[in-house]
């Protein structure tokens, strides 16, 4: 069952905190100024994944190798298709990029893009510098076991994705595999194999493959 979003996205004028998610702003409790509720913001965060990680062509927007379309023509096409987002302008763009917990967009320039999880065939300039020496990738007791002699390799998506802790790695597996292990990757390794590891998100890494010999499962995922 999907869950029912309750956070709303406001924003704190009184104090000029900027934009945040839920009721009272987290620098001065202000309850602040509604922006976008919370059915509206799950509506808008879904079409905005959609549009930017898998199909643009239906909103007619042209992107880019690094995946960017013009925002401006996103918000337009999106109040053209979708008439109860008739109200939106670059602001509550702006604050639904700023707020994501998960650090999923880039708004810049008046260009908009996804940093991961994408169908489409790109060419991602995200940064590579500052990595954390490992990263973390759950996976199936018996998927793991192909990982380990083979390596990691994209399957649904254009990229592998990796997770900053083991946590939330575990987080991520849980939702399609139910006990996921855990395996650790030594990106100092795949760095000197030539397979560069980039920052995507908040906690996501992404890489085009990863080689087995930079692979070990946790001991206490088995």
């Amino acid at each position: 069952m999907r869950r029912t979003p309750d956070e709303p996205l406001k924003a704190c004028i009184k104090h000029q905190h900027g934009y945040f998610r839920g009721e009272k702003c987290q620098y001065c409790s202000e309850e602040g100024e509604l922006v976008m509720s919370p059915r509206h913001l799950d509506q808008f965060g879904r079409v905005m994944a959609g549009v930017l990680r898998h199909f643009p062509d239906r909103f007619e927007l042209e992107m880019d190798q690094q995946g960017w379309v013009a925002a401006g023509e996103f918000i337009e096409s999106l109040k053209h298709q979708r008439r109860h987002f008739s109200y939106l302008t670059m602001d509550h763009l702006k604050a639904a990029v700023e707020t994501d917990p998960k650090g999923r967009y880039q708004l810049v320039d008046g260009r908009l893009r996804a940093t991961y999880a994408h169908s489409l065939e790109l060419e991602l300039d995200l940064p590579t510098d500052d990595v954390p020496e490992h990263l973390y990738f759950a996976c199936s007791q018996e998927d793991s076991n192909e990982y380990l002699e083979q390596g990691l390799y994209p399957l649904d998506r254009q990229m592998v994705h990796l997770s900053g802790t083991r946590l939330n790695a575990l987080e991520a597996g849980r939702h399609i595999i139910g006990k996921p292990v855990v395996l650790l990757v030594d990106v100092r390794a795949a760095e000197k194999a030539e397979k560069p590891i980039m920052k995507a998100g908040t906690t996501v890494y992404v890489t085009y493959e990863v080689p087995a010999s930079c692979l070990r499962k946790l001991p206490d995922s088995a």
